[in-house]
C-alpha cells in the first residue's frame, strides 16, 4: 500500500473547490432579448458546439448541497415537471432555429441538474427526440445522462438502453448504507450496484460513477471496502470528490450542533492516504487519471469535458441555472423554474446574466485555467488557437511554477509535477487576471449556486491564494 510523505507548501493556503468559472462575474442581462439577437452572433455560420440541458429537480437535497434544485413530489400535484418539460422542449427549438446552432456540429449533450434521471421516461424521451429532430448532431455525438439509480425503474432501463443515450452518470457516493444515510443521498447503497448490473445486462456498458472520500465518520476501511466494490462492476469512468461541508447547509449545522461529526482534517496523512488508496484501487482496475480527479479505462475519457475544456468549444447552456459560452461572453438562466417557464410561454429568451465580452488576453487565461483540468498544457493546441506561443504569453508564471517546482518544461507540453497536482487549484489561479480580484460589488448580484464561489473567490485577494 502507498504511503503518504511530507510535502512542500508552495502557497499560504490549499484552494480546494473543483473549478474555476472564469471570468468569474456575470452581470444582470438588462438588454433583454437584444443581448441574444444583437450581441451573441445568432447569424453567425457555426462551429463545433456542446449542449448542457438543466434539469432542476431533485427528490430530496443532500444535506450538504449548496447547488441550486427545487424538490419535486413524486406526486407533483401542480403538474410542474410537464410544465417545465413543455418549456424545455420549446426553449430548445428556438435555439435551434438560428443559424449559429443548425449549421455548427453538436459534438457532445450533457443532461444534468439537479437530477437528469428524475424526468419521467416520456418526458426524457421528448427532450432526446427534440435534440435529434432540431439540432446538427454529429453521428458519435456522446450524450450523457446524469442521475441516481433510485429513478431507474424497468421501462427507463430499457428506455436508455436502447436509445441515443450514450453515457450514464450516476451519483453513488458511498456503498455504505450508514454513510448514505449520514450525508442525506436519496438512493440506497443496493440500487447503484442493481442498476449498473441491469444496464449491463441490456448491453449498455459506458457508466460513469461518483464517488466521495471523507465523509463525516468515513474510515479508511470503509473507503477501501468502497473501492474494493468497484472491481465487481463494469463501469469505464470514475470520477471522486473530497466531501465539502459548505456553510449554511444542513450538514453544517448538524456538525456544530453535534450531531454528525466532522470530516477529518483534509489536509491530514489521514485524508491523503484515502487518496492514495484511490490512485492505487483505479490502476489496478486499469483505470488512467487524465483528469484531476476523473478516471476512466483507455478510451473512454469524457467526451464533453474534451470538447469543453481542450478543444474549447462554445457552451449551449438551456434551462434555469444553466450557463453558457457563447461569442465570446458566459451568460447563464436564473435558477427560477417559474420565471423560466413564464419567460419561455412568453417568447422571451430567459438569458438573466452575462459577462462583459471577453478580450484576446482572458479569451487565453480562460483556455489555460481550463485546460489545467488535464494538468498538462500543450503547447500545439495553445498555438492552434491563439496563433502565439504559451512560453511567451505567459512567461513571468511559468518561471514561478518551475522555480517553485509546480511544474516541468517538456518539448512540447508544461507538465504538472506530484507537487503541481496536489495544489492544481492554486496553479490554475496563477493564470487568472489581477483585474478581475477584489471585486466587492459583484457579491450585490445575484448569482447561481455554481457561480457563487467563484464570485466569493475573487471578491478578496489573489496574494491571499498565491502569495
Amino acid at each position: 500500500m502507498t504511503t503518504v510523505a511530507a510535502t512542500a507548501t508552495p502557497y499560504p493556503v490549499k484552494y480546494t473547490t473543483p473549478f474555476l468559472l472564469y471570468p468569474p462575474t456575470l452581470w444582470e442581462n438588462t438588454l433583454g432579448d437584444e443581448l441574444v439577437t444583437e450581441h451573441l452572433g445568432m447569424d453567425e455560420q457555426g462551429e463545433d458546439y456542446v449542449l448542457y440541458l438543466s434539469v432542476p429537480f431533485c427528490r430530496v437535497r443532500c444535506h450538504s448541497c449548496p447547488y441550486f434544485i427545487e424538490l419535486l413530489s413524486i406526486h407533483d400535484s401542480r403538474n410542474k415537471e410537464e410544465r417545465y418539460v413543455d418549456a424545455l422542449v420549446a426553449d430548445l427549438r428556438r435555439w435551434a432555429g438560428y443559424r449559429r446552432w443548425s449549421t455548427g456540429k453538436l459534438r457532445s449533450v450533457y443532461i444534468g441538474g439537479g437530477t437528469g434521471t428524475i424526468l419521467e421516461t416520456k418526458h426524457l424521451k421528448k427532450i432526446v427526440d427534440t435534440i435529434f429532430e432540431c439540432f446538427p448532431v454529429v453521428q458519435d455525438c456522446e450524450v450523457t445522462l446524469e442521475g441516481n439509480a433510485r429513478d431507474y425503474d424497468e421501462e427507463k432501463l430499457d428506455f436508455v438502453a436502447s436509445s441515443q443515450i450514450t453515457r450514464v452518470s450516476l451519483g453513488v457516493q458511498s456503498f455504505d448504507p450508514a454513510l448514505l444515510k449520514v450525508i442525506g443521498s436519496p438512493h440506497g447503497a443496493q440500487e447503484s450496484i442493481e442498476v449498473i448490473r441491469a444496464l449491463n445486462e441490456r448491453g449498455f456498458t459506458n457508466i460513469q460513477m461518483d464517488m466521495m472520500y471523507n465523509l463525516p465518520g468515513h474510515s479508511r476501511k470503509t473507503w477501501q471496502s468502497d473501492l474494493e466494490q468497484l472491481r465487481d462492476l463494469d463501469i469505464k469512468h470514475l470520477t471522486t470528490y473530497l466531501y465539502r461541508i459548505h456553510e449554511g447547509t444542513p450538514q453544517d449545522r448538524f456538525i456544530q450542533g453535534g450531531k454528525v461529526p466532522p470530516p477529518v482534517d483534509k489536509e491530514s496523512s489521514y485524508v491523503k492516504n484515502m487518496y492514495l488508496d484511490l490512485i492505487d484501487a483505479a490502476e489496478g482496475m486499469g483505470f488512467n487519471m487524465y483528469m484531476f480527479d476523473h478516471f476512466a479505462r483507455p478510451g473512454w475519457e469524457n467526451v464533453y469535458n474534451e470538447w469543453t475544456f481542450k478543444q474549447d468549444v462554445e457552451v449551449l447552456g438551456v434551462g434555469p441555472g444553466a450557463y453558457g459560452f457563447v461569442n465570446g461572453q458566459r451568460i447563464g438562466s436564473a435558477k427560477n423554474v417559474e420565471g423560466y417557464i413564464e419567460a419561455v410561454d412568453t417568447g422571451r429568451h430567459p438569458i438573466t446574466a452575462a459577462s462583459a465580452k471577453l478580450d484576446a488576453e482572458t479569451r487565453r487565461e480562460r483556455y489555460v485555467i481550463n485546460v489545467l483540468q488535464y494538468l498538462q498544457v500543450e503547447f500545439d493546441g495553445y498555438f492552434a488557437r491563439f496563433g502565439t506561443r504559451f512560453e511567451d504569453d505567459f512567461a513571468p508564471t511559468v518561471h514561478r511554477l518551475l522555480e517553485r517546482g509546480l511544474a516541468e518544461l517538456r518539448e512540447d507540453r508544461l507538465v504538472l509535477t506530484e507537487l503541481g497536482r496536489d495544489w492544481h487549484m492554486n496553479v490554475m489561479i496563477e493564470f487568472t487576471n489581477p483585474r478581475f480580484w477584489g471585486d466587492t460589488s459583484a457579491p450585490e448580484t445575484p448569482h447561481w449556486s455554481m457561480n457563487t464561489p467563484m464570485v466569493d473567490l475573487f471578491s478578496g485577494r489573489r496574494e491571499d491564494w498565491i502569495g
